[in-house]
């Protein structure tokens, strides 16, 4: 089940990227996080639909915390770096999801 690993490393980076951005950017911009709660529910219960839906998600926080990380501090660069490898692991758990699906079907 390479879908359930993928879900677990999902599920770690989408909650480093939530804990994260408040930390670096301060408090009092915490609410930049708040579009990254919504699908928590259905990433933690495995939801393909919702997965594919966060990659979308991801694409924004990936563009603007690479815009972020071009003044070269080291925690936008790392946050750079989690949101990219999100985005990717979200893609490719859609895709093992499906494929996992249609071998078990046939």
């Amino acid at each position: 089940m390479r879908s359930a690993a993928l879900r677990r490393f999902v599920l770690a980076l989408h909650l480093i990227l939530i804990a994260g951005i408040p930390a670096w950017l301060g408090w009092e911009r915490a609410w930049l996080v708040l579009p990254l709660t919504v699908p928590l529910p259905g990433l933690w219960r495995g939801k393909s639909y919702t997965y594919a839906a966060t990659s979308l998600l991801m694409v924004f926080y990936s563009g603007g915390l690479l815009v972020e990380a071009i003044g070269g501090e080291w925690a936008a660069n790392a946050l750079t770096l989690t949101a990219v490898l999100e985005f990717c692991s979200l893609v490719l758990f859609v895709r093992v999801r499906v494929a996992e699906a249609r071998n078990q079907r046939a």
